[in-house]
C-alpha cells in the first residue's frame, strides 16, 4: 500500500453528469449517475480557521442560488472545483455522500448538494437527499458479509 495521496478522480461520475446535460437524462441514465454519486469521493472546499491556543476550526463554504437558498458545493475532481475556487490556497476535505447527507440532513443549514456547480451540475435538494441517504444505508445494512 502506498503513503502517496491520491488525488480525487471520478471520471466515470463526471461523464454521467455531462451526458446527462448533453440530454441522456432517461431513468437508466439518472439511476447510473446516482448510484456512481454514492460510490464517489467528492471535493468540499472548507475555510479553516485556527488561533493559537485554540482548536481548528472547518467552515464548509455554501452556494447561493438567485433566490437565496444555500446548496453545499461537492466537486468531483480538481478542475472542476478551480471552476468555481480558483485560489491556489484553497483547502478542500474528501467527502463522502453519507457526510454530505448528514450535514445537510441534521444542520438544516443548507438545501441540498450541489456537484460541479460551475460545469455539467447535477443538483439534489434536501427531500432526495434524504431518500438517496435511506436507500444507501439499507443497501449496508442487507449488504453480504464481507470474507476476509
Amino acid at each position: 500500500m502506498s503513503d502517496k495521496i491520491q488525488p480525487v478522480s471520478n471520471p466515470d461520475l463526471r461523464q454521467a453528469m455531462e451526458a446527462m446535460h448533453a440530454g441522456q437524462n432517461g431513468r437508466e441514465e439518472q439511476m447510473v449517475t446516482l448510484n456512481l454519486l454514492l460510490i464517489a469521493n467528492l471535493l468540499a472546499p472548507v475555510i479553516v480557521m485556527q488561533q493559537p491556543g485554540e482548536e481548528t476550526q472547518i467552515q464548509f463554504q455554501l452556494l447561493a442560488t438567485e433566490d437565496g437558498r444555500a446548496f453545499l458545493p461537492a466537486f468531483t475532481d480538481l478542475e472542476q472545483l478551480k471552476l468555481g475556487f480558483p485560489d491556489e490556497n484553497q483547502k478542500t476535505l474528501v467527502l463522502t455522500f453519507a457526510d454530505y447527507a448528514r450535514m445537510i440532513l441534521q444542520d438544516k443549514a443548507a438545501e441540498g448538494l450541489v456537484v460541479n456547480a460551475f460545469g455539467a451540475s447535477l443538483t439534489l435538494e434536501q427531500p432526495l437527499v434524504e431518500f438517496l441517504d435511506k436507500v444507501q444505508k439499507d443497501q449496508e445494512k442487507n449488504a453480504p458479509p464481507v470474507v476476509s
